[in-house]
């Protein structure tokens, strides 16, 4: 290893262990304002967040029940205990330390802080692929101070695996489109991303469309760097067709869990007998489409609006998807509720769980983020030869118009969006360091530079 390649690894374990004693600092600060009851409407005596991650608390129940069995070695019970992956996987975090601190969110830190530590190591990775170190590691520091985020990492919620899950797969497709990998190489990247596909499919089934849109993408992205290059690339294309083999299979291979709230991996036969199901139900959608991303869209829009039925931070609850043409047509508004909302007249409403503080926080938050799209988007006019600018955008457009179609509640979908947004805040750091004096505009990507200048 060269001394500069010393240089940045030293430089991004500091950067990690900083993260990691300011996440553990303020999970310790979350559980005291809980067990000290200092906000009693928005934490419970295990700090578990009554306003804005409701689920963590019946997450918290099962865990605990399975960390019991854990303990009784009654290991085949735990396997057939119907939960959440994700859940399972905390059930061990309690196991190991639940006897010493409680089974609280003290009890999830280790896994937490696991799972905080790998979203900033990939935000690192994708951005020094894409870019360079620099951008990582501003990147990386915007999504380690980002408040909201942080605060749900506390939480025993899927998004936790989600995230990191997600933004493997991202860096596998980055590193395959701007590389010249190695058959060795290319085997080691698709083993990566294929691991991401696989942990997205355990812990948030419901995406899959998602999943394989976005290594499609990356997949023709991959291609026609390599036209353009016109040189072919072995181990490039063998990654990448590793990963969408995988993610064709492993939903035909591996058995999903139990998904709160979700209709997973449904086949067309089980999409219309629910369809049917909920015709019988009256004022629910009717559709003669067979595009089945658009009936799954039409079935999991409804569905968001009959579980939030009365909750305060809804948005277009009383537009059903109906038919194919209806789904094309609600596509920019779609689109703009992925990226925008909660709009500025949410801002300074009374919500109905996080009342004004927690909405002007959001709004907070939004103003941001509406400056780091800006942001984006002159990365992507200025970088805009550059392919893999374009998968990352694709991605978060793609994810967050997904959810945009989706998800009524606005609540949720802040949450849910994480990842894409990650990958928004990379392209934003580009943009802020281009307008930057004294800038730098290396690249380290010397297969794309070949192949699009």
């Amino acid at each position: 290893m060269s001394g500069e390649s010393h240089q940045k690894l030293w430089t991004l374990r500091r950067f990690l262990a900083a993260a990691a004693i300011w996440h553990v600092t303020f999970v310790l600060a979350v559980f005291v304002i809980g067990r000290a009851q200092l906000a009693p409407q928005t934490f419970d005596r295990n700090g578990i967040g009554l306003s804005f991650a409701i689920d963590a608390r019946s997450y918290r129940i099962e865990a605990e029940n399975m960390a019991g069995l854990i303990r009784q070695a009654r290991a085949r019970d735990w396997a057939a205990y119907k939960a959440s992956f994700h859940v399972k996987i905390y059930s061990l975090s309690f196991a190991l330390v639940g006897g010493l601190v409680g089974e609280n969110i003290l009890a999830a830190e280790p896994l937490n802080l696991l799972y905080y530590l790998l979203m900033l190591a990939l935000a690192y990775a994708i951005a020094a692929a894409a870019f360079d170190q620099k951008v990582g590691l501003l990147a990386a520091s915007v999504v380690a101070l980002w408040p909201s985020l942080l605060l749900h990492t506390t939480q025993l919620l899927r998004d936790a695996l989600f995230i990191p899950s997600m933004l493997l797969l991202v860096l596998a497709l980055v590193l395959i489109v701007n590389r010249n990998l190695s058959l060795k190489h290319g085997l080691g990247v698709a083993a990566a991303g294929s691991f991401g596909v696989l942990m997205v499919w355990l812990c948030r089934g419901d995406s899959w469309e998602m999943v394989l849109a976005t290594s499609m993408f990356g997949a023709a992205i991959c291609v026609l760097v390599q036209v353009k290059n016109r040189r072919f690339l072995m181990g490039n294309t063998l990654a990448i067709a590793l990963i969408l083999v995988l993610t064709v299979c492993i939903p035909r291979l591996v058995p999903a869990y139990r998904q709160s709230n979700t209709q997973l991996a449904l086949t067309t036969k089980e999409a219309k007998l629910d369809r049917n199901a909920t015709l019988r139900q009256g004022n629910t959608p009717q559709s003669s489409s067979s595009w089945d991303v658009a009936t799954r869209l039409v079935l999991l829009r409804h569905q968001f609006i009959a579980l939030y039925p009365l909750a305060g931070s809804n948005l277009d609850t009383e537009v059903e998807l109906r038919d194919t043409a209806a789904v094309v047509r609600y596509g920019p508004r779609a689109a703009l509720i992925g990226f925008f909302a909660p709009f500025p007249n949410m801002w300074f409403a009374h919500g109905a769980q996080v009342g004004l503080a927690g909405r002007l926080i959001a709004g907070a938050e939004m103003l941001l983020l509406y400056a780091v799209i800006a942001l984006a988007g002159l990365t992507l006019v200025k970088q805009r030869r550059f392919l893999s600018v374009w998968l990352l955008w694709g991605t978060a457009a793609g994810g967050c118009t997904a959810l945009g179609y989706v998800v009524v509640n606005i609540s949720t979908l802040y949450r849910m969006r994480y990842a894409y947004f990650i990958l928004i805040i990379i392209l934003g750091m580009k943009g802020l360091l281009s307008v930057m004096p004294r800038r730098s505009d290396s690249q380290v990507e010397p297969l794309e530079s070949e192949a699009l200048e």
